[in-house]
């Protein structure tokens, strides 16, 4: 089982004296919170705040996968040992084909507009012509078909309806799906990472309570200066040409940081801001014909990445003032 393969990978790490989530910023207590959940075979919910690395933590957790084989064409992921769809079952001659670990990750992008056939499958029109609208080949599996013996990414689930959400719960605590309309029950080995983000974000629902209630909830909070720093030089691209000393690095953490602390911000800005202006610095340097990025390129690409992110409170004086209230951040020299 996949639960079983990645607890054996991250204990095998960690008797290594490794990271399993190299490359992951936090402390260790929510690392250590991560790895426990995995190891304990629970599903996982990642909340915090849009770009602390929820998205980034998952690829990492399922670049821990080894490969594995399947048959080949199979919509179902059956494993060649053990085939048990509709589609396998009963075929004499089954060819293999080897997936990489990396490949082990199916990424469902949560919104309003999600449906429960996106997740669960649904009829498709032209094979019902051609089969017959009560034959097994008409039907379409969905996103959660297609993540057996795989890992179940759900980016922003409580941007999903409740109806769709509910949709996951016979996979969560059975570990197989109903094809509807064929009285079919299908195997889905799978393991759910989710991300949602704070209540106070703009679109989101609430999770319903039976749905919560199959996830362990961790907690993933912005990372600290030095590890913003290291996020910033490890994951922002680099333009051929122009230097970028470290205490520009430090600069743009800095703003960030002192934006984040600020009240009035519905929507503080997120590590995916510190690296805009982290390129887009050496963009303005490269464009003023600069071999060198200095505090001017920073704080003019600042201003700029600032204005078109932040989201200003309603009850703020700088609601209808969003370029002051940028000035103010930037004018500031609190460290």
């Amino acid at each position: 089982m996949i639960k079983e393969e990645l607890r054996k990978k991250i204990l095998d790490t960690v008797r290594k004296k490794e990271d399993p989530l190299e490359g992951f910023y936090c402390d260790d207590e929510t690392k250590e919170a991560i790895l426990a959940v995995l190891v304990a075979g629970r599903h996982l919910l990642l909340e915090g705040p849009a770009g602390v690395g929820k998205t980034t933590a998952a690829r990492i957790i399922a670049k821990l996968l080894p490969s594995m084989e399947t048959v080949d064409g199979c919509r179902y992921v059956c494993s060649p040992e053990k085939p048990a769809c509709p589609d396998c079952i009963g075929k004499s001659k089954l060819k293999k084909v080897t997936i990489p670990g990396v490949q082990r990750f199916v990424r469902v992008q949560g919104s309003s507009e999600l449906l429960p056939e996106d997740l669960i499958g649904d009829i498709d029109p032209v094979n019902a012509m051609k089969y017959g609208i009560h034959d097994y080949r008409s039907f379409t599996p969905g996103k959660i078909q297609k993540a057996n013996r795989k890992i179940l990414f759900i980016d922003e689930l409580n941007r999903v309806p409740q109806r769709t959400q509910n949709t996951l719960l016979q996979v969560l605590e059975e570990g197989v799906t109903t094809i509807g309309g064929f009285d079919i029950e299908v195997n889905v080995d799978t393991l759910v990472i989710a991300t949602d983000n704070p209540e106070e974000y703009a679109g989101v629902e609430k999770i319903s309570e039976t749905l919560s209630d199959r996830f362990e909830r961790v907690l993933i909070g912005y990372p600290t200066r030095d590890q913003e720093i290291e996020i910033i030089e490890r994951y922002g691209r680099k333009l051929d040409g122009v230097k970028i000393l470290k205490k520009q690095v430090e600069a743009i953490s800095d703003i960030c940081r002192r934006a984040r602390r600020e009240e009035e911000l519905e929507n503080p800005p997120s590590v995916r801001t510190s690296l805009s202006i982290y390129e887009q610095s050496q963009a303005v340097a490269k464009l003023r014909d600069k071999k060198e990025v200095d505090k001017e390129d920073v704080v003019d690409s600042a201003r700029r990445v600032l204005a078109g992110k932040i989201s200003i409170s309603g009850d703020s004086s700088y609601f209808e003032d969003p370029e002051g209230f940028v000035r103010k951040v930037l004018d500031s020299d609190e460290k």
